[in-house]
């Protein structure tokens, strides 16, 4: 993963912003994974925490995520354990999501 990012002005500070802005976001293009219209819900900060986690402790396949997500107690939308149908579902809903963002430009 990059250390920064890339598309900000290098040393140019006339684009700046102010507040809590890194840049003038009208004077620069936002990255899908960097731009949220809103906070994170919390179902999807525990569930981002919980893949983390997993991802750090190991885990490369989906039965090693599913397994990891529920040994820290990490439930579906439902409240229920993960399986390996409903985290695909999840995930294939986000990349959904990702991909509308990334083709409208």
């Amino acid at each position: 993963m990059a250390e920064l990012n890339p598309f900000l002005s290098p040393g140019d500070s006339s684009g700046k912003g102010g507040g809590r802005f890194i840049e003038d976001p009208a004077a620069v293009e936002n990255i899908v994974f960097q731009t949220r219209g809103e906070p994170l819900t919390p179902f999807e900060d525990a569930l981002a925490d919980g893949l983390m986690k997993a991802y750090g402790e190991g885990a490369e396949t989906l039965d090693q995520l599913v397994s990891a997500l529920n040994a820290q107690g990490c439930t579906d939308r439902a409240g229920q354990a993960w399986s390996a149908a409903t985290l695909t579902a999840d995930l294939a809903e986000a990349a959904t999501l990702f991909a509308s963002v990334g083709a409208a430009r």
